[in-house]
């Protein structure tokens, strides 16, 4: 059951709204990318394996940090080579384009190409750390927020539209290979409430910066992210009663205004695991709570901790009474279950046995947790590259 979305969180009815989403060759992303393509296949190999992996690119080079521990045997070097290799290519990076010429493609290494430094802990899992799993090892607060409306996927309207429009990006860079466009690019949208009682908005503009080649037609690219964008927040006004159709002429689309955006990805800029939380979470709007999502595997308190808090929320504002839920989980070391758990709904804190009412229909311990979202069993890296949360997942009901 869906709820006119008034958003309880302070001033969220009448500041601005502001969102941000990087493409797959952002070197960021792509950190993000790459360790929890590391991730995925130390839980194919033990589906309880221990990891905790930090990425930095820069140009081409690829350092790979931390440890992974799996049952029976260390996970093969080979395999995470391969691995980090291929996250390149699927990110873009080994895309060819016989429509400008055939290659070199883009000024940043294909997969084989990159110069891998791994300084990771190999080594076999220790039963005895294995079975101390579901106490916590370190101290976190983590969060958890939905919108009582399904045309945003429950997500915040500026953070849903920010994704959507990531997505048509990508679609342009692949669909329309004479165009020249992607891997790097990213984007900012901005919505401002329109003063009526009800609160509704308008996209006051889109910025738009999309790698390109030095062949690429930049007229013709030009047109078409305007026209993607012009696309989608025609086809999110139908979904979403809250965004304000616009003419297409009146919608201020800023194309690659700072620089020719020829060298991107790892070439252009440094980039990390876990520097892109905003974009992973719910936007600026919501608070953040606990650290990064990727490079952890699924018994990490971030991790766990944040998906069973968006479950929880989500099935708060799916009652119908609420407009939103902000749910938000305390961890100390060695707690099994949060030690406290706060959830604002509507506006207003529920009380304690409202609380605990909740938390015995979906308990946020970490092996329940694991156990009920089968956190195994998911795709990680696609995660990384396509969003945590509004795609559908266990957690997002």
């Amino acid at each position: 059951m869906s709820a006119p979305v008034t958003p309880s969180l302070p001033g969220g009815d009448r500041r601005l709204l502001v969102a941000e989403q990087v493409l797959p060759g952002h070197p960021d992303k792509l950190a993000d990318q790459i360790a929890d393509g590391v991730l995925d296949i130390a839980l194919a190999a033990d589906r309880q394996a221990i990891v905790q992996v930090e990425v930095a690119v820069h140009e081409a080079t690829c350092c790979v940090n931390g440890r992974v521990s799996t049952a029976g045997a260390p996970l093969p070097e080979d395999d995470i080579t391969r691995t980090v290799r291929a996250v390149y290519e699927r990110a873009g990076f080994g895309v060819s384009f016989p429509d400008l010429g055939g290659g070199p493609d883009w000024q940043c290494p294909r997969g084989d190409d990159v110069h891998l430094i791994l300084s990771l802990q190999r080594d076999e899992a220790d039963p005895l750390e294995t079975a101390e799993r579901e106490y916590a090892d370190d101290q976190a607060i983590t969060v958890g927020y939905a919108v009582a409306c399904e045309g945003t996927r429950h997500l915040p309207l500026e953070q849903h539209l920010a994704l959507r429009l990531r997505q048509r990006l990508l679609e342009l860079t692949l669909a329309e290979r004479a165009l020249g466009a992607g891997p790097d690019g990213k984007l900012v949208v901005t919505l401002e409430p329109t003063g009526e009682a009800a609160p509704r908005y308008r996209v006051r503009e889109v910025i738009v910066s999309l790698q390109h080649l030095d062949l690429a037609p930049l007229v013709a690219l030009q047109r078409a992210v305007r026209r993607a964008v012009t696309e989608e927040l025609a086809a999110q006004h139908v979904l979403t009663p809250e965004l304000l159709a616009e003419p297409d002429d009146a919608l201020a689309v800023r194309f690659n205004e700072s620089v020719v955006f020829v060298r991107g990805g790892p070439m252009n800029d440094n980039g990390q695991t876990g520097r892109k939380l905003v974009c992973d979470y719910y936007g600026p709007r919501v608070p953040l709570g606990g650290g990064a999502l990727s490079g952890k595997d699924p018994w990490r308190l971030d991790r766990a901790g944040a998906l069973r808090a968006r479950q929880l929320a989500r099935a708060i504002v799916d009652t119908g009474f609420v407009a939103d839920a902000l749910v938000t989980f305390v961890w100390g070391p060695r707690d099994r279950r949060p030690s406290h758990v706060s959830v604002v709904a509507g506006g207003r804190t529920l009380a304690a046995p409202v609380v605990d009412r909740w938390l015995r229909r979906f308990d946020p311990s970490l092996r329940a947790t694991w156990e009920e979202l089968r956190l195994w069993e998911v795709n990680w890296e696609n995660c990384a590259r396509g969003g945590h949360f509004g795609r559908g997942e266990r957690w997002d009901g």
